[in-house]
């Protein structure tokens, strides 16, 4: 028995290094993000790196199936559970380098919510052809695992030395220097190096800051610059609003928020969103207008908090209601909160509607087009019963075809070539984007289409001279615009990921247009002074300005906790959860960090702190 035990462990041993082949050219993948590589100390970590961590990830099912192996006595057992381990990890990181490569973000509780959580179709949709590749895919990894495992019986049958020591010796000299080399990088904020932390998923490298400093081996420059970027206040209480709201409103407007997920900013026209344009020739248009954030999370939290999303997690954990309905509340508006997509997921039903009763979290539909008609129809039940209403409303729709690619089977297709069906996994840098954005195109003809009748609706009955309608976006939306193999949004902070129309009918102003910066900060200040007679200074409740008067606005946040960015006229400083930095221009091509304006930077620190009360009585 023991001489078969010893053999199964030579088995599973030389299986884990065919294995370790695999997960290295996974690893090899993420390789392709990385910037400004020089010189042989930055290229020497690569490979080190590499190895050391992909091997740590590589050699827990070994690990996992000895203790199997010697705790049970099963050699059958073990063999099980070292093909499922060893299967899992390899479809996890397939999987954590096709999110990475579209949206820059790792597998996380988060990511694994959005996509495993309740709803979760409604943020990410796969087609037919997308589920019956990744089967496939699971299947040929089964079936590579049994066949590593004979292959590894007859060599180690076969082969006496298999040279442990020396091949362990050899990948703990990378580990070493792995961890060595990052926690001196990580203290010199050597980029190079250090952006490793961010590139590679579930890595945690050593860091070693004070004792570095003890032994004067660290640039104080270099930290007094990463300190502004990183500094935390995670622990801190906040104070939203910091004066109490005060109002005095006699004007009694209805308000009508629509908003379309991941509407790009130049698809407002004649011909894509018709009754959109026609409305905005009589409205106010802002043409360059900025989402707080590259993703629905942050631009939501953005719109209604007039704050940045960096307040995300503290104002969720804290369930914070938006000052903006607590002043509806108090004024006695009639409520109607419709989202197609779920809102549980992301948990608005915890920050920005958490303050609202019965609130509706879900709707009917198993296409994000269906569920698009639903809240329409849903709408023009609240709008019927409306007009028998003295009570002034405010209505928030929010339209996710777009953000699916999805409209009715049987609706007109105005713009051709366009794609049957969307398959993420062919979107690389050679992939012709037009069939894609034609179809982009078209959910948001029928999205237009419905808005449409929502106007009509207000018409009808009357009620569209008295109620400010806004309509714009959560973000934008890139196919690869950029050239640098980013689609969709979440993955950078250029234009085409944060830019998105917005435009506002309001029957007591004259049509205009505006072209200076404007953003989702500002719009929720401008209603509440204009419409519903508050008081306050905006930054008491806000990093907005009012929408209709022109003002230098060198920067702004944009962004949420995990990663956000401080967005320049000519520069974006993308700021990582982990503290650390990178720069670039406004097409994605590094810049040296030297033109980084420290001034900027402590403004914008100052800004993400604004709300919380920090303790000065600490002890010295």
């Amino acid at each position: 028995m023991n001489k078969n035990l010893k053999l199964t462990t030579k088995q599973i041993y030389i299986a884990t290094l065919f294995n370790l082949l695999i997960i290295l050219y996974i690893g090899c993948k993420y390789l392709k993000y990385t910037e400004n590589i020089s010189g042989f100390l930055s290229y020497f970590y690569m490979v080190a790196s590499l190895i050391g961590h992909f091997f740590l990830i590589g050699i827990l099912p070994f690990l996992i199936s000895l203790i199997i192996l010697y705790t049970f006595k099963s050699i059958s057992i073990c063999k099980i559970i070292f093909s499922v381990l060893s299967v899992a990890i390899i479809i996890y990181l397939q999987i954590d380098i096709l999110v990475y490569s579209q949206f820059r973000y790792h597998l996380s509780p988060i990511v694994f919510k959005l996509l495993f959580g309740k709803r979760a179709t409604d943020t990410f949709q796969f087609s037919a052809i997308n589920i019956l590749i990744s089967i496939i895919f699971i299947l040929g990894l089964v079936v590579c695992e049994i066949f590593i495992l004979y292959i590894s019986k007859k060599i180690a049958n076969r082969i006496i030395n298999l040279h442990i020591k020396l091949i362990l010796s050899f990948i703990t000299f990378c580990l070493l220097c792995t961890h060595l080399l990052f926690a001196w990088s990580d203290a010199n904020r050597y980029r190079s190096i250090a952006q490793m932390k961010n590139i590679y998923p579930v890595f945690f490298p050593l860091t070693a800051d004070k004792l570095l400093h003890k032994l004067n081996l660290v640039d104080k420059n270099e930290i007094e610059k990463n300190t502004l970027l990183s500094k935390s206040y995670s622990k801190a209480i906040i104070k939203y609003p910091l004066h109490p709201i005060k109002s005095q409103n006699s004007k009694k407007k209805n308000i009508l928020f629509i908003v379309i997920d991941s509407w790009r900013f130049n698809c407002m026209t004649e011909k894509i969103t018709p009754n959109i344009y026609q409305l905005s020739k009589q409205s106010q248009v802002f043409q360059n207008h900025k989402s707080g954030s590259n993703m629905t999370t942050g631009g939501i939290f953005s719109l209604f908090y007039a704050i940045p999303a960096t307040y995300y997690d503290q104002f969720t954990g804290l369930q914070i209601s938006p000052v903006f309905f607590e002043e509806l509340k108090k004024q006695n508006y009639n409520l109607s909160i419709l989202s197609s997509s779920t809102l549980e997921n992301p948990p608005f039903n915890k920050n920005v509607f958490s303050g609202i009763k019965n609130l509706r979290l879900d709707s009917q539909g198993n296409s994000s087009s269906e569920r698009d008609k639903d809240i329409y129809n849903e709408w023009i039940k609240f709008i019927n019963m409306q007009s028998s209403n003295k009570k002034p409303f405010f209505s928030f729709l929010f339209f996710d075809s777009a953000h699916g690619f999805d409209y009715p089977a049987d609706y007109p297709v105005k713009f051709k070539p366009t794609l049957n069906e969307v398959n993420y996994l062919v979107l690389n840098d050679t992939f012709d984007p037009l069939p894609f954005l034609n179809r982009y195109k078209n959910s948001l003809n029928f999205i237009d289409n419905l808005i449409g009748g929502v106007l009509k609706k207000l018409e009808q009955k009357g009620l569209l001279e008295s109620t400010l309608v806004l309509i714009t976006g959560d973000h934008g939306q890139e196919f690869n615009d950029n050239h640098k193999g980013y689609w969709q949004h979440g993955g950078n902070f250029t234009d085409y990921q944060i830019a998105t129309p917005l435009i506002i009918y309001d029957s007591a102003k004259k049509p205009a247009s505006y072209t200076y910066l404007t953003l989702h900060y500002d719009i929720i200040p401008t209603i509440m002074s204009s419409i519903l007679g508050v008081q306050n200074n905006y930054n008491d409740y806000s990093e907005g300005k009012d929408l209709y008067i022109s003002g230098n606005r060198d920067w702004f946040i944009c962004g949420y906790n995990q990663k956000y960015a401080i967005v320049e006229n000519n520069m974006i400083i993308n700021i990582y959860s982990s503290g650390m930095y990178d720069v670039v221009d406004k097409n994605l091509n590094p810049l040296d960090d030297s033109k980084i304006d420290l001034n900027i930077v402590k403004e914008a620190v100052k800004e993400n702190t604004r709300f919380y009360n920090i303790s000065k009585n600490k002890k010295k």
